[in-house]
């Protein structure tokens, strides 16, 4: 045989070799080395990712946005890789723990990126730059003074004038106006990037991660909320109510929507300034 056949020969045995050991079926060990280094991988990225999401949220400035939407789009990145990789092992029986793990790296973006490194890139800045708009909106009080939105959760909790509160709230809700269409885009390419990773929608992807299928997810959240509807709508009546008792039925009519501006929360997620105020300890004592 010529040296030359013989080259081809070698390399020929030599490349099936190398395939043959490299294309076994996975085995458990195999999932436990890949989830640690991919643990480890992601744990030093996230430092980086908050240090550079930390400045940003505290120095709003072009450059500082430009930064965390950059870190923002390695860290989308990497994780779609790591999980495009993970999926070697769909199919293998693992334990418990290490198969959770592997659900929670499929499932650990909040807003997952499309895998096209352009639309990724695209997403990730419209995230700062909404991040950026909303730390840096201001509304203006009748007085003159500008409030930022420290000063505006302040105001709103400590002040019970409601003409001033209904103006603060609806210039602060202004704020927000422009943002519409980008975080449109930004949700359009969001449940694209779910779609790569295998899910309907972000919305999907979210109900995925409670140990049910998503389906079943809405129907138990379904199911629980009939259950306390009816204790929900008892105290909204009773504090629409008293709200209406203390500013009067022309500023809160006693039937209808309650006013969000009214109830000590800048965001009205909670009830807490009427509770603190006066009405919640009344329900408990009546309670007991």
């Amino acid at each position: 045989m010529k040296p030359a056949c013989l080259v081809t020969l070698f390399c020929f045995v030599t490349a099936m070799s190398v395939q043959a050991k490299t294309s076994h079926p996975p085995t458990v060990s195999d999932a436990e080395a890949f989830m640690k280094k991919a643990e480890a991988r992601l744990a030093g990225l996230s430092v980086k990712v908050n240090q550079a999401n930390w400045v940003h949220a505290n120095f709003i400035t072009d450059d500082t946005e430009a930064l965390a939407a950059a870190v923002n789009e390695e860290n989308t990145a990497v994780t779609a890789e790591l999980v495009e990789q993970a999926k070697r092992f769909d199919g293998l029986k693992m334990p418990a723990d290490l198969s959770r793990k592997f659900l929670l790296l499929k499932l650990s973006l909040t807003a997952p990126g499309p895998h096209d490194p352009a639309l990724r890139k695209e997403m990730t800045e419209i995230a700062a730059s909404l991040e950026s708009d909303y730390g840096k909106g201001k509304v203006c009080h009748m007085d003159g003074k500008c409030l930022d939105i420290t000063a505006i959760e302040k105001f709103m909790g400590e002040n019970r004038d409601p003409s001033e509160l209904k103006a603060i709230w609806v210039g602060w809700h202004a704020v927000g106006a422009p943002m519409r269409k980008r975080y449109a885009r930004f949700v359009e390419l969001s449940n694209q990037g779910a779609r790569d990773l295998g899910f309907k929608d972000t919305g999907t992807l979210w109900r995925a991660g409670y140990d049910m299928p998503p389906d079943q997810f809405s129907a138990e959240v379904d199911r629980l909320w009939e259950q306390v509807r009816p204790l929900y709508f008892s105290l909204y009546t009773f504090v629409r109510a008293r709200l209406s008792q203390k500013y009067g039925p022309q500023v809160m009519p006693p039937d209808g929507p309650m006013r969000a501006d009214l109830l000590g929360n800048f965001w009205a997620q909670t009830w807490a300034m009427f509770s603190r105020c006066w009405a919640f300890p009344k329900i408990a004592r009546a309670m007991t």
